[in-house]
């Protein structure tokens, strides 16, 4: 995941974002269809008519390509975080407002590219590895942002670490939930996603509070 969201506003910028977007569009239902493995890099590129140059100046590889619909989303999330934090109140629900807003902010079509990284996310371990990174990689860009404004609370950096791991996991059971139907590329919509996005955060709230009972008792 690149540490910043794709430029946007001058005509340079919009034409590297619709030419990324291309080999998005192109790959992922490609990797459905032919399978991941079977798809070669400069097979993408022939199909994008964009050279190796330029598929490697946009992506680190097909993985970060494939991961390229829920990145995206996390490089939203990330780019406004000062602002969503400025506002204060509970971490966990500027995180649920901000995490719903970045994905209200996606390109039309996203939907069906989310549902098929997903499922080629599930299976296929290279991209599966490289989907953790991202996680890391969210979890080392939010840290020192979460640290900074819990100054002074005991236990900063676990209580930070705590409210990432959360929002990770909330975002992979809704995304889970979400594409779950067979039908999914097709059906799924965004306001769908927001609503599991907003129960997951409801239900982490206690969750992290949850208690085993005592066999002895």
């Amino acid at each position: 995941m690149d540490d910043d969201a794709p430029p946007t506003g001058t005509l340079r910028a919009r034409r590297i974002a619709r030419t990324r977007q291309l080999l998005v569009e192109t790959a992922l239902p490609a990797f459905a269809e032919l399978g991941y493995d079977r798809v070669t890099v400069d097979w993408l590129c022939d199909r994008a008519e964009v050279s190796r140059r330029t598929f490697f100046r946009y992506f680190e590889g097909k993985e970060d390509l494939a991961l390229t619909p829920l990145n995206d989303v996390w490089r939203a999330l990330i780019a406004d975080l000062d602002t969503s934090l400025a506002r204060g109140g509970p971490l966990l629900d500027i995180l649920c407002d901000a995490l719903v807003a970045a994905v209200e902010r996606m390109p039309p079509g996203w939907e069906r590219l989310a549902v098929l990284s997903t499922r080629l996310t599930d299976a296929t371990p290279t991209i599966g590895a490289a989907a953790l990174l991202t996680c890391e990689r969210f979890t080392r860009h939010t840290l020192d942002a979460f640290t900074s404004r819990l100054a002074g609370q005991e236990n900063a950096d676990l209580l930070a670490r705590v409210v990432c791991a959360a929002t990770i996991a909330v975002h992979r059971t809704a995304i889970d939930r979400w594409q779950a139907a067979p039908d999914a590329e097709r059906t799924a919509t965004r306001a769908e996603l927001c609503t599991l996005l907003r129960a997951g955060f409801a239900d982490a709230r206690p969750a992290l509070a949850v208690e085993l009972p005592d066999p002895a008792a």
